[in-house]
Order: structure tokens, then sequence, then C-alpha cells
């Protein structure tokens, strides 16, 4: 079976509705890619990558793709696991060097599986003011910043909010936590030895053959295509930059070469951080879904089947996240017939990105979009995702399966 990668080779219809969606969601920039079993058997891209300037998105564009970037980083912690390098059920504490604990319950361990789980009592960003976002800021600008600042009671970035009042492991009060993304990248250094960044080209991306990625702008080259990010002021219902890549000059340039691995854990932001686009991102699932991409595995498979496990869920299934893997989202309403869609989704700085598959189908849709107008359904899932993600769907994947 060949790409299908000419637009004459689907109908007319189908392009037609994509259309429509673009103009429907006010979307600046969108690639998307649909994969079955080995192969991509469709791509493209449409509208912007920068907006000011009408340069257009093209298959090798370079987004930050926000939480999907979670994914390099459960897989590099799995890999570790796989070396009995580190355990999921360890206090943390033994891998960083330093306590942590929930003042709250300060007899009760914290462990990398809750963290993959969002189990730990770790609380929102929303709740703790996103003081995680400050504490990685400050850390690139001076790598000599500590995660004990965050995390150890007296230091410059800690506070009591980060924590919620339920024990860790509670599976019933559930909070999604990019500062537990940040303990992992953390642990992956001190583990490893080597730098987040590092660790993840060595054995993900130069395995995969991944090229137009990077989890730092030591990696970003300017040989690269990079988007701009771009959210809509609801008042004015202009769109307005919130991440300037396509005209960085920065790139190349490495400024933590003074770092100690595992000092930190979020300059690299292991918790959303990526930049790279739909087409790369489609290798990555694949060596997920199958799990070989290439005549290469990034994991085993027991160990793939355990990660694609559910380890926590809601009873209540009118919320995104309803079901947990290990790392990954197990999803009941990304396509309305297919009631578990394993990935993740990203969305921050008004980019939304979607990376799911199914497994017993063996298809993959992945798609990001570097600006939109999207609300929520039913508490749920954005509107304008489910739509995308049908009409890929019903175009370019149905007829392979049906």
């Amino acid at each position: 079976m060949s790409n299908i990668t000419n637009k004459n080779d689907l109908s007319t219809v189908f392009y037609q509705e994509i259309d429509a969606i673009m103009k429907r969601y006010k979307i600046i920039g969108c690639q998307a890619v649909s994969v079955y079993k080995e192969q991509v058997i469709w791509s493209d891209s449409f509208g912007d990558r920068d907006f000011e300037k009408k340069l257009s998105v093209s298959e090798n564009t370079m987004f930050r793709i926000a939480s999907i970037s979670k994914l390099f980083t459960v897989t590099a912690i799995m890999q570790l696991f796989e070396r009995q390098q580190l355990t999921l059920d360890t206090d943390i504490s033994d891998y960083l060097g330093f306590e942590v604990r929930n003042p709250k319950h300060p007899n009760s361990i914290i462990t990398l599986k809750q963290l993959l789980t969002h189990t730990s009592s770790l609380t929102s960003d929303e709740e703790s003011n996103s003081i995680y976002a400050k504490f990685i800021k400050d850390g690139q600008s001076s790598p000599s910043v500590s995660l004990k600042e965050l995390l150890v009671p007296g230091g410059k970035y800690y506070t009591t909010q980060i924590w919620g009042d339920w024990q860790p492991g509670t599976s019933s009060n559930w909070v999604y936590s990019n500062i537990g993304a940040i303990i992992c990248g953390a642990i992956i250094e001190q583990v490893s030895g080597i730098r987040f960044d590092s660790f993840i080209q060595q054995n993900i991306f130069k395995r995969l053959g991944m090229e137009n990625v990077a989890f730092s702008y030591a990696g970003m080259k300017k040989v690269h295509e990079y988007g701009n990010l771009y959210e809509l002021d609801e008042n004015t219902k202009k769109y307005m930059v919130t991440i300037q890549d396509a005209n960085e000059t920065k790139f190349n340039k490495d400024s933590f070469k003074n770092y100690i691995p595992g000092t930190h854990g979020g300059l690299f932001e292991p918790q959303g951080g990526l930049r790279t686009s739909a087409f790369e991102l489609s290798k990555f699932l694949r060596a997920l879904m199958n799990g070989v991409y290439n005549g290469t595995s990034l994991l085993k498979e027991e160990t793939l089947n355990e990660m694609k496990s559910v380890h926590w869920m809601r009873e209540d299934e009118n919320h995104f996240f309803s079901k947990m893997g290990l790392g990954f989202h197990i999803s009941h309403d990304f396509l309305s017939d297919y009631n578990e869609m394993i990935g993740h989704a990203g969305e921050a700085y008004g980019l939304i990105s979607n990376l799911y598959w199914n497994e017993e189908k063996k298809f993959g849709i992945i798609f990001i979009l570097n600006g939109a107008s999207f609300s929520l359904l039913n508490n749920s899932r954005f509107d304008v995702e489910k739509e995308l993600a049908k009409v890929i769907f019903e175009q370019t994947i149905k007829q392979y399966i049906d």
C-alpha cells in the first residue's frame, strides 16, 4: 500500500470539509497525518506558520506541541525501567537526593507510578498559579536554579498550593499536573547521568530517524522550518503571537553547558516543550502502536502492553480524562465510534495538538493547530478536535478497516 500524498488521490469533498473547519474555527495553520498499520496513508498541511508574513505551513514545519511531549518523557522513564535502573514504586526521593512529601501527608511516599498516572496529589497548574512555569523560565535564564527550590519547604518557588489535601496514590482525587513530568525529567537525568534532551536524542529521536525535532534551542537549527503559535483575544477577536519561533535567532545556541543533569529537571520542558511536526510524530506513533518502526523497538512488547493498560479510571466519563495508562491517555471521545483511543493531547499558548491510535484496528491520527477559536463540548474535548478527527478518519482511514 503506497502513501497517499497527492490531494488528487482524495475526494474534493474531503478538502472542502477541511476548508470549512479551518474557516469555522478560524484556524491559523494545521498539519495532519493518518496512519494505518506501518504506513502513513495521508498527510497534508494547511494555512500559515507565520500569519503576519503569510509563510505557509509545510510537512516540515516544527511547532511547540505541548503535552504530547509527555509521551516521550514516559517512554524514557520506561526505557530506564527496562534497564533495571529504576522502579515505578520506589520513593522518588531516593532518585532525586532529597525528600519530597505532600506536607498534608508527610508519611506517604511519592512514586513514579503516581507521577505517570497523575495520582501523586500534586495539583493542577491553575491551583498553584502556574508556579512551575516561573520555575522553568528562571532556570532557563540561570541553570543553577534547583528543583529543591520548588519541592522542598523554604525554597524560593515552594508553595503548599502545589499539593492537594488527599493522600498520594488516592485514585478518587485525580488531578492533572505538569510538575510531575518535570520531576520525571530530573529523575531521567539523575539515573542516566546525562541531560534530558541528550537522553531523548540518543534513545528515541536517533533510533527512529526523527530529524525535524528538538527539546531545546541547542537542538534547533536555523535550516529547520518553525511555526509561530497564536492565541485569539476574545475581546478584540484578533490573534496574538504567543510563541514566536518562526523568527527566532537563538537556535543552535546551548545556554546550558554548565548545567548539572538532575538538578533542575525542567530546563528542556519535558512536560510540553518538544518542537516537531506531525509527520515526524507519525514515526513515534507507529513505534508505540506497533511495537516497532523500521525494524527498531523503543520498548519491549510487555512494557508497552503495561503502559497501554488502564491504571486509573474515573466513574464519570463526562471528563476529558476518564482513563489513564502509564503516561498514556486512554480517550473515550476522540472518535465517537471508538471509545478507547490511546495517546495524548496538547493545549497551550493557543495551540491544540492530538496524537491518538486504536490498538485493535491499528490506525492513528495526528494533527497540530497553531491557533484556533475553540470551545468545550460537555466539559470534555474541544469541538474542533472532534470535527477534525471525524473527517480525517472517515475520508482517509475508514476505507482500510471496514
